[in-house]
């Protein structure tokens, strides 16, 4: 009986998971990067060298309270032995054919403005995976798009002014924050930059307070410290490995995400659903739409969905903290032959 190719089974679980969810079919949008992406029959040892979720196969899914309804997920393109700027150019390709076809002109012109110091030839040498792609959709069809590409030795002057002023302010009040990519994103009503720290040496959260009051958040820093205490169980200070900040400028001021990479914590809580349960009791449509999501998400031969990877938390100034989960899917580590059935 031949292996089944990995894109095999991600088409046929997210094409499920939309009709449970209610939403387009990403299949119907990217099919045709899955297949690039992971043409190795599922299970293949070599999907386990990446710099997304190093280990498993490149492809994550992922519940936010911001995008409740939505199918979202983040994948390394073209599969374990493509070049770093192989994967930049097919991100950036992917992503203005979907800005284009989704939301037009002006989109594809806002987005080409954006991404022109990454989407060139040139790539710094020392890159390790150049670009992930992402996506959310919903029942209108492609909600968001996005590119994560990789930040090389002095690019913050890349980045717009705004995000250029916010990372240097953001690296004075912690000196361990290195940049490691921005992300440009797209959606129906507007686009939307953020770009991404790696924090060297443990963490302490109330150490973000300084931070925080130079962005105009410092308001916010009990809602932060709530939501992580519960989730993390009463855990205040974030071991080295285990952050990754994030910065965005909208509308109503600067965004921050704080991630927390489970793998990167040595004893994380062992009730930790029932503790993002416990979180979110106090916005009980946010807790029904990630059961709703939960239940959508989960193989018919599974108990679960997949292993939660990184918990974040963003907080803005009209806006206290609110959750993500992000997901390594369960199954894509096995190898089932053609008969077995993937749900």
């Amino acid at each position: 009986m031949p292996n089944v190719r990995a894109s095999e089974v991600a088409r046929r679980r997210l094409t499920i998971a939309s009709r449970r969810l209610g939403t387009h079919d990403p299949v119907q949008t990217i099919g045709a990067m899955l297949d690039r992406s992971f043409e190795l029959p599922l299970g293949d040892p070599r999907y386990g060298e990446n710099c997304l979720t190093p280990g498993h196969m490149p492809l994550e899914h992922s519940y936010s309270e911001l995008m409740g309804s939505s199918l979202r997920l983040d994948l390394e393109p073209l599969g374990p032995s493509a070049s770093p700027q192989a994967r930049q150019q097919e991100a950036g390709r992917e992503m203005r054919r979907i800005v284009n076809q989704s939301f037009g002109a002006p989109a594809l012109k806002w987005f080409d403005s954006r991404s022109e110091a990454w989407r060139g030839s040139r790539i710094h040498g020392g890159a390790r995976f150049g670009a992930w792609f992402g996506g959310a959709f919903d029942q209108g069809g492609v909600q968001e798009a996005k590119v994560y590409y990789e930040l090389g030795p002095n690019q913050l002057d890349d980045l717009p002014a705004n995000l250029q002023h916010a990372s240097r302010v953001a690296m004075a009040c912690l000196p361990g924050l290195t940049p490691i990519f921005t992300s440009i994103a797209c959606g129906r009503a507007a686009g939307a930059q953020r770009v991404y720290f790696f924090h060297k040496g443990d963490l302490r959260l109330l150490d973000l307070e300084p931070l925080l009051n130079r962005l105009g958040i410092g308001q916010q820093l009990p809602s932060l410290l709530a939501a992580t205490g519960v989730v993390l169980g009463g855990r205040f200070v974030l071991p080295e490995g285990s952050v990754i900040l994030g910065l965005r400028d909208t509308s109503k001021g600067m965004e921050l995400k704080l991630d927390v990479l489970l793998g990167g914590v040595a004893d994380p809580p062992q009730q930790l659903r029932e503790l993002v349960n416990l979180t979110l009791a106090e916005r009980p449509q946010s807790q029904r739409a990630l059961q709703t999501w939960m239940q959508a998400m989960t193989p018919d031969d599974e108990k679960d969905p997949g292993d939660i990877s990184v918990l974040s938390f963003r907080v803005r100034p009209e806006m206290g903290a609110r959750l993500s989960i992000y997901l390594r899917p369960v199954g894509y580590d096995a190898r089932p032959s053609r008969s077995r059935e993937v749900a």
